[in-house]
């Protein structure tokens, strides 16, 4: 199990699953970052990766964790890779 969204991305990126072994996945094909401030007052997150293969994850966050996740998402090399190919 992650511990949170943040470890659940950093481990999506980094090709191992929540028990720590290697996944097989194909390139990652886009990465999107949104943060926003919902109607009551709260932050959410939202990550979306796509991998060449189709696959595709999204993890959600509320509050710091939003912020936290949002952070790393957009500084993480991978997300700078593929924006700079647009």
């Amino acid at each position: 199990m992650y511990r949170n969204g943040v470890d659940a991305l950093m481990r999506l990126l980094a090709g191992v699953d929540d028990e720590g072994r290697a996944i097989e996945l194909s390139n990652i094909a886009s990465i999107t970052a949104r943060l926003k401030t919902l109607k009551n007052g709260i932050r959410h997150c939202c990550v979306q990766v796509l991998f060449e293969s189709g696959a595709e994850y999204k993890i959600d966050a509320f509050g710091d964790e939003a912020d936290e996740l949002h952070v790393r998402a957009k500084t993480h090399p991978t997300f700078s890779l593929l924006t700079a190919k647009i």
